[in-house]
């Protein structure tokens, strides 16, 4: 940050400084945290998300100038003068005139920072792909109402979990083999193969081949 656009800065930009060390660690973190830049070895490189962060920025914003003048301004505050008072009405009014001149971005830009999903399979109803989500495997179709909860009674009563390579094999193939399932007839474990028994309605439904020695 300290040598930030420096080929487009002004002389008296450099000369005000952009940052302090205090200032500089906690938003060097926070770009961090937040995913906009990383570090590789002593270099602190801009992720794709930071750069597309820029690109929609307004340039008012993303101008060294203004973060020198304000470094300026905060200087004068600390040695009494320049007014806290005007520097906040001043960032207020800034503040106010971005919200309204630019309220939303576009549906292209948003789709910036829209996160890459890897598909685990195809939807069996409609042949969206599905996706893997906290508590669910869903359909990215949201007029379709094909889903797959993990917390499924079918596999609690199993005592197994259902995992991302069930889900998996269940929407490739319609079927997967598992180990040490538990009946709760016998008390005992068993393998057997898991069938995606779906029928269209609210409920994915499971049934269970069990293997035949």
């Amino acid at each position: 940050m300290e040598s930030a656009g420096k080929e487009d800065t002004p002389e008296d930009a450099e000369r005000k400084g952009l940052g302090t060390t205090a200032t500089r660690a906690g938003i060097i973190e926070k770009l961090i945290s937040a995913g906009f830049a990383e570090r590789k070895g002593k270099k602190l490189i801009p992720t794709k998300d930071g750069y597309n962060l820029v690109a929609i920025l307004p340039d008012s914003l993303t101008s060294p100038q203004l973060t020198a003048e304000w470094e300026t301004r905060l200087t004068g505050i600390a040695k009494g003068s320049d007014s806290p008072a005007d520097f906040m009405r001043g960032i207020e009014e800034m503040t106010a005139g971005l919200v309204k001149t630019y309220s939303a971005i576009s549906e292209d830009k948003a789709k910036l920072f829209t996160p890459q999903r890897e598909a685990i399979g195809t939807c069996p109803r409609c042949g969206a792909a599905v996706y893997e989500g906290k508590k669910n495997f869903y359909c990215s179709d949201r007029a379709c109402s094909f889903v797959m909860w993990k917390n499924d009674r079918f596999f609690e009563q199993r005592k197994k979990a259902f995992t991302k390579a069930i889900a998996a094999a269940l929407l490739k193939d319609g079927k997967v083999k598992i180990k040490g399932m538990y009946s709760t007839k016998t008390g005992k474990t068993f393998d057997g193969v898991v069938l995606l028994a779906d029928t269209g309605g609210k409920y994915v439904n499971f049934r269970v081949e069990q293997n035949r020695k």
